[in-house]
């Protein structure tokens, strides 16, 4: 996100789905927000990566064939972009791409990457949502989410596993909507959307 957002760091997790138990909490819409900074000026080059191509699901039956193409399209993104701040590659802060694939790029290009992928290979528009977190080092970041029968699950460039939402360590702040990309929404306030008292977490987003 800013400069200090989107660290490169990943873990050793295996390459796996973990799979929410039935009390997990769902992740729920808020109110309607501003997008984060940067992401109307992309939208405005590429609207087609911000228009749903028609109305459908807006979630998606995690079965063996979407289990396989998760993983897939996670492990290959990860590994086709290297990191690199938006500073350092195009000295300006808030930068959104469209193919980063094969070049460099910060979390929001691998956001942006794992939704193109996935939609081409045929999941709904409606259940690929990327979303703006606080990580528990205190950085913006930024991740797709993946909305199934069995909970929402979070494809992630710091990691290989793929994992629901609640089990992330983030707080969760803004996600695009299911009916349009290109607007935005806070999360219902939860113990993993609610950011501390007096703290204004999107605000911080919009600042920077």
């Amino acid at each position: 996100m800013g400069a200090g957002g989107c660290a490169g760091f990943r873990d050793g997790s295996p390459s796996k789905i973990v799979v929410a138990d039935s009390n997990a909490p769902a992740m729920e819409d808020g109110s309607s927000a501003s997008p984060p900074p940067g992401f109307v000026g992309f939208c405005m080059h590429n609207l087609a990566a911000c228009t749903n191509r028609a109305a459908g699901p807006t979630e998606v039956a995690l079965d063996d064939k979407v289990k396989g193409t998760l993983l897939r399209v996670n492990s290959q993104v990860n590994d086709a972009i290297t990191y690199e701040p938006d500073m350092e590659q195009f000295g300006v802060a808030n930068k959104w791409q469209l193919d980063a694939t094969g070049g460099y790029g910060d979390c929001k290009a691998y956001a942006v990457a794992k939704r193109q992928a996935l939609l081409a290979a045929g999941l709904p528009d409606g259940a690929l949502r990327i979303a703006i977190v606080r990580t528990p080092q205190d950085e913006l970041h930024a991740v797709l989410t993946v909305d199934t029968n069995v909970g929402n699950l979070v494809l992630d460039s710091l990691t290989p596993e793929i994992r629901p939402w609640s089990q992330t360590g983030y707080v969760w702040l803004l996600r695009q909507s299911s009916e349009d990309p290109l607007r935005w929404v806070t999360l219902a306030e939860t113990e993993h959307s609610q950011p501390e008292p007096g703290r204004d977490l999107v605000g911080e987003i919009l600042a920077h």
